[in-house]
């Protein structure tokens, strides 16, 4: 579970050993939900889902292991809960910087001012996350 206030983004996240897939719920507030497909042999590789999750819409989202996840609060006061497939291994976890050129992922944040931690502004950029995680 997470909480966080209005204009604050978490991510783009994923665990690179034990890989997780996640059920993505709202139950207070809204977000602005994002999935990057870093599967190397898939056919969208480098690719971006975006959604809208709130506990009005009352729509949840399964998110397949391979994949890096963030999102993007749009509620004043916004509870997420994630269901996991496997355990938090916190010393594999990874970023991937949410504003990289090459994903060009269209977050509903113009002018405005976010909130975001040094850990996720300090990402690896998808070219740089590929290079190191080549096997």
């Amino acid at each position: 579970m997470s909480q966080s206030k209005q204009n604050v983004l978490r991510g783009l996240h994923i665990q690179t050993k034990n890989s997780q897939g996640k059920y993505i719920s709202v139950i207070k507030g809204k977000i602005f939900d994002v999935s990057v497909d870093l599967r190397k042999n898939s056919k969208t590789h480098g690719k971006y889902f975006s959604c809208i999750l709130s506990e009005k819409n009352a729509k949840s989202i399964y998110i397949p292991e391979g994949f890096a996840h963030g999102f993007y609060t749009l509620g004043k006061d916004n509870i997420v809960i994630y269901s996991c497939t496997k355990y938090r291994n916190k010393s594999s976890e990874k970023s991937i910087i949410y504003n990289d050129k090459d994903l060009n992922i269209n977050w509903p944040i113009k002018n405005k001012k976010i909130i975001i931690s040094k850990k996720d502004l300090n990402a690896f950029t998808f070219l740089d996350f590929s290079k190191k995680n080549e096997k």
